[in-house]
């Protein structure tokens, strides 16, 4: 017979650990079924490891849409410019993003920290340049101890903090509770390595369904069901066969 827990913050090695954050759905059932709680944690860091010139829209789009109707969405050093445009025609409204561009990693931190004291930011983006173990332990802790107004009906208790890096950046250990690698993506879809949860590793990672929009295009196959494509949405980096070529 298995002792009863005395401590959230320790749980058996082949077991997820106790549920201690709110969580709120990806947006995708594959991922949700892997993560601890069901979904994104809130007020903790899930950072992610990505290609270089590449940030995971296809992955995050989701959330991205909830955070939206929740509050402001705080960017913070991201390497591409959010394309207006299509974020509007996904549901996230422009005037929702708040999108800061600091001279390196101490000053990121510094306005991540600033954001994460505003009970209405909903959601905080940091891209950190060259990561290092005490910038995410502060970010950690900045996101651990973040309040919203709990006050307005299905408002979120925490923000959703995420912080992205370029994989050649990436640090063999860091504070935040989940730990992602994400790949570019095909035209069908992406892949989402998880390299720290609050559980058991996870041996094989996960495959997520996400085609691109420019699919939509072609006349489906006799095999395929033309209903299952997911809705449209920005793409991370479209495939070489599909990018322009300028002279």
């Amino acid at each position: 017979m298995a002792p009863n827990p005395l401590r959230h913050d320790v749980w058996w090695a082949d077991q997820m650990a106790p549920v201690t954050l709110a969580t709120h759905t990806t947006g995708w059932a594959a991922l949700d079924a892997v993560l601890p709680g069901g979904g994104w944690p809130l007020g903790a860091v899930v950072e992610c490891a990505l290609d270089a010139d590449t940030l995971p829209w296809r992955l995050l789009l989701p959330a991205l849409q909830t955070a939206a109707q929740q509050g402001p969405l705080v960017l913070i050093g991201l390497p591409l410019e959010p394309n207006a445009h299509a974020w509007a025609a996904q549901g996230v409204a422009p005037e929702r993003l708040l999108r800061l561009q600091p001279t390196g990693d101490a000053d990121a931190l510094w306005a991540a920290e600033q954001a994460l004291r505003c009970p209405d930011v909903s959601l905080c983006w940091v891209h950190w340049l060259r990561p290092t173990a005490g910038l995410v332990r502060r970010l950690q802790l900045a996101a651990s101890t973040a309040q919203r107004d709990g006050t307005r009906p299905g408002a979120w208790p925490a923000p959703l903090v995420l912080a992205s890096h370029d994989r050649a950046h990436g640090l063999p250990a860091s504070a935040a509770p989940l730990r992602l690698d994400i790949g570019a993506g095909d035209a069908d879809g992406l892949t989402v390595h998880i390299r720290k949860r609050r559980g058991p590793p996870l041996a094989h990672p996960v495959r997520l369904q996400a085609p691109l929009p420019l699919r939509r295009l072609l006349p489906p196959s006799p095999q395929e069901d033309p209903t299952r494509h997911a809705t449209e949405c920005p793409v991370d980096r479209l495939p070489a066969r599909l990018r322009l070529v300028h002279p």
